[in-house]
């Protein structure tokens, strides 16, 4: 297998799918079609159905030695997509349609979806209520005070606890910014690497001196530095956020229901 050989495999796996009834068209994206695939990259394909189908099949077929990731969906439950990475600020299928290529597009659909997928990243995401700021800060402040725990105690978990703090951190900083949700795995690819912004749409982060201060404590190693750069961080970011002091705090808001 070499990665020049990918469109063939794709082919191939299309010949089961273009021949039916129900199948409209087709688009093919990821790191195939963006640029830079690596040895573990798969292949994504959307496959469209007909606007009366009223199921939806996602799977993987390896092919060729190469894996296709595909989604078979009607136009109505893409567009559902949007709506739902929106909401979680994401922007996974809009980007997805947007960079993809068009293999068929026997109604259109696929052009349409890709006009709808930039209008939806064109958005702005609502910003944080007061309340939900509030318990956020809280939330911040008591994930640090269960890491210092962790760190006093001597336990095994520390650095687990840490890296997933880090990660929380930078969830809600980002979140608190509007910006997008980024996957932990990818974090710091988006941080430090151009190529990453251009693959995935996506713009730099906006607040460097975060961002400097996160990658550094990325890098620690040492347990004492470690808290102590996370003690840093989550002040830096409580302080953007409005500032926070635990004694007396409260949040008073409508019961549910």
């Amino acid at each position: 297998m070499t990665l020049a050989n990918w469109r063939k495999a794709l082919e191939t796996f299309l010949n089961d799918w273009q021949g039916r009834d129900e199948v409209v068209g087709a688009l093919v994206c990821g790191s195939y079609v963006t640029g830079h695939p690596s040895e573990r990259s798969d292949i994504d394909v959307h496959i469209i159905l007909s606007n009366d189908v009223k199921w939806r099949e996602r799977g993987n077929q390896i092919v060729d030695g190469f894996l296709i990731e595909y989604f078979a969906n009607p136009p109505g439950q893409i567009r559902r997509y949007f709506q739902d990475d929106f909401n979680k600020h994401r922007t996974m299928s809009m980007v997805q349609f947007q960079t993809g290529q068009i293999l068929f597009d026997y109604t259109g659909i696929i052009k349409e979806l890709k006009l709808e997928a930039y209008a939806w990243q064109e958005k702005n995401y609502e910003t944080i209520n007061k309340t939900v700021l509030e318990l956020k800060k809280y939330g911040l402040w008591d994930m640090l005070d269960n890491t210092k725990d962790c760190y006093e105690q001597k336990r095994g978990d520390f650095i687990f606890v840490y890296h997933h703090a880090l990660a929380t951190l930078f969830m809600e900083y980002g979140q608190f910014l509007n910006v997008d949700t980024i996957p932990t795995y990818q974090i710091h690819a988006y941080l430090v690497d151009p190529i990453y912004l251009q693959k995935y749409m996506k713009s730099a982060f906006p607040d460097e001196h975060f961002k400097q201060m996160f990658l550094h404590a990325l890098k620690e190693s040492n347990t004492e530095q470690m808290l102590e750069s996370l003690e840093a961080l989550v002040s830096y970011v409580l302080k953007q956020m409005g500032g926070f002091c635990i004694d007396d705090w409260h949040v008073k808001s409508p019961i549910e229901g």
